[in-house]
């Protein structure tokens, strides 16, 4: 099919879904970049961008890649993607978040379960988008996961290990920021900071890449990280920042915010590309990094 004709396509597809909900094709733009609907829209569209991606690198007589489509509102947890794994019928589960909008930095002190002064580190955004609140629901679901009633409703918004296996996430949230376009409009801007556009460039990106090229590299640099790895444990070392949680240091909740910690790349010689030092791990790793995690589910 030639591009005009997919884009022929693609335009009568998006004309008549408006007409059938009674939406004003002048008013579409306005609606797909409010501020409610956009962060939606991005992390939908992260989810099929991470299965091509995946569909792409995994050799396919080893894994099936699916995105299965569930209906949430039904209490059952959403799956964005899930791998089979051919040899042995295990079944990853990955669950697919952007990482917190605007929040990249450099740790000007030492923060326990964080990091040390100068860690380059990007929270990801990683919390339930419904919480359970009736008290019928709140007991069924702790009966569920065998916690106490006050401890889910300590973590409403929290998951667990259970949940998922993996958490995918791409960076490049962590470098937009809110602001106004032309008409006055408030919308999502890619604003990487005069830090943060250093830091991108040490993670090499193609050389003397505009600013329309480095929002794309970073929108493709993906980490990925087992849940088992990024829960609140002893194991881990990772501490509950929850108020009402009365065990910080092993409740089981993975944090609203897990930490991607780069470590003091000024450390590091010119020609490293800095990584992860806190088992993030890139998405081209990501074959032997699911091999070592069915050993593990």
């Amino acid at each position: 099919m030639s591009q005009n004709l997919q884009e022929d396509t693609w335009i009568n597809d998006i004309r008549q879904y408006c007409y059938s909900l009674n939406i004003s094709i002048n008013d579409l733009y306005k609606i797909v970049t409010d501020l409610k609907v956009a962060p939606m829209i991005r992390g939908k569209a992260f989810e099929f961008s991470m299965y091509s991606r995946l569909k792409q690198i995994l050799a396919p007589e080893k894994w099936l890649v699916t995105k299965p489509t569930i209906n949430a509102q039904t209490g059952t947890h959403d799956i964005d993607i899930q791998l089979e794994h051919r040899k042995t019928g295990k079944i990853i589960y990955i669950e697919c978040k952007l990482a917190k909008k605007g929040d990249f930095k450099v740790l000007n002190r030492n923060q326990v379960g964080v990091g040390q002064k100068g860690d380059y580190i990007i929270p990801v955004k990683c919390m339930r988008s419904r919480t359970t609140k009736s008290e019928d629901r709140v007991k069924a679901a702790a009966n569920k996961l065998n916690i106490s009633y006050d401890a889910f409703l300590a973590h409403s918004d929290q998951y667990r290990t259970s949940n998922f296996n993996v958490v995918a996430t791409s960076i490049s949230n962590a470098f937009y920021e809110t602001g106004e376009d032309d008409e006055g409009n408030i919308t999502y801007k890619f604003s990487p900071s005069e830090e943060a556009i250093k830091f991108i460039k040490r993670l090499n990106p193609p050389a003397n890449a505009n600013e329309e090229v480095l929002q794309e590299f970073v929108y493709k640099k993906v980490y990925l990280a087992s849940s088992l790895d990024i829960v609140v444990s002893l194991e881990t070392g990772i501490i509950c920042g929850k108020k009402r949680c009365t065990d910080k240091h092993n409740c089981g909740f993975i944090p609203n915010y897990p930490i991607i910690n780069f470590g003091n790349i000024q450390n590091l010689p010119y020609d490293i590309i800095p990584s992860p030092k806190n088992k993030w791990i890139e998405i081209e790793k990501c074959e032997d990094f699911f091999e070592e995690l069915i050993l593990r589910i």
